[in-house]
């Protein structure tokens, strides 16, 4: 492998402080809360992290708390998104003379891009940035990278090292796989999640819910070959996925991280009566899934319910 990133990676949110500052201290104790319950690697600054609305100077100063944090316990990853590319070669420098283990490069904001400005956008901004990069595709907001546009530029670009693919499909990690490149394949898509462990698609998954509940992605990690071990494991991960999807994306994950004393939960808006309302029945919901879920993972021996 052209890198060490393997397992279970947990993306960061970026905890703020009541004056909307990036609060550095509660970010390494994120990081703690994942790493301590089965993360074996950290993602400050992706999109779980909302990399768009944070600072360069602010983001250079995460990862090198992050990269403190990292050395020698955990791998770090850094998120180099932004609209301009001398900025994702800026952060990306930056982030792997710190200490982070790769970099992950999405498709610049907030325009929709061709193929081949995109093919030309990771060409040169990983050749600036001349260390591991991952290419990141977030398929749902971002200029989607196609597979045969990924795999021509794993294959051709020595910087470029893998991909985190976010994009709900399993394409771009079976091409890969199928081709038998030699990269870092990372699904970052959670629902895909036991798809992937089951064709052997994936060396990494970087994981959103994976900040606030790295037990329940674990679980899937520690079961696998187990197969009603696992099939349980995948049940509780899909069942979290369709209670988490009627919020807009990361609503949920920053309550959770509130009920669990992860970090302050910081919205870019009030919320209506309506979804106040749906707050609490999620809530009451999400209390009796982790007691489910705890329970199970305190078993002897995992058994499919």
């Amino acid at each position: 492998m052209p890198s060490p990133i393997q397992g279970l990676m947990a993306a960061l949110l970026t905890p703020r402080s009541h004056d909307g500052e990036v609060d550095l201290e509660t970010l390494e104790r994120s990081a703690d809360f994942a790493v301590s319950r089965g993360a074996q690697g950290i993602v400050p600054c992706g999109g779980t992290g909302e990399y768009f609305d944070i600072p360069m100077e602010r983001r250079q100063e995460m990862a090198e708390r992050l990269a403190g944090f990292a050395r020698g316990r955990c791998e770090l990853v850094v998120g180099v998104g932004a609209a301009r590319i001398s900025e994702s070669i800026q952060l990306g420098r930056h982030a792997l003379e710190s200490g982070a283990a790769a970099v992950l490069l999405p498709s610049p904001y907030f325009y929709r891009y061709s193929e081949t400005d995109l093919m030309h956008f990771f060409r040169e901004a990983a050749r600036a940035i001349g260390g591991p990069v991952l290419l990141y595709n977030l398929a749902g907001f971002l200029s989607p990278i196609g597979a045969g546009a990924a795999v021509e530029l794993v294959r051709s670009e020595p910087h470029i090292v893998g991909i985190k693919d976010s994009s709900g499909t399993l394409d771009i990690l079976r091409r890969l796989t199928s081709d038998g490149i030699d990269c870092v394949r990372i699904q970052g898509h959670d629902a895909r999640l036991p798809e992937s462990f089951r064709e052997g698609l994936l060396d990494c998954a970087v994981s959103g819910p994976a900040c606030v509940v790295p037990e329940m992605s674990a679980a899937m990690f520690e079961t696998f070959g187990d197969d009603a071990a696992f099939a349980q494991a995948a049940r509780f991960n899909d069942e979290f996925l369709q209670q988490f999807a009627h919020f807009p994306y990361p609503w949920a994950l920053k309550w959770i991280a509130g009920w669990r004393g992860i970090c302050r939960p910081s919205l870019p808006f009030r919320l209506s009566p309506e979804r106040e309302q749906a707050k609490r029945e999620f809530r009451a919901w999400f209390d009796a899934w982790l007691d489910r879920l705890q329970r199970w993972r305190k078993q002897p021996e995992r058994r499919g319910a």
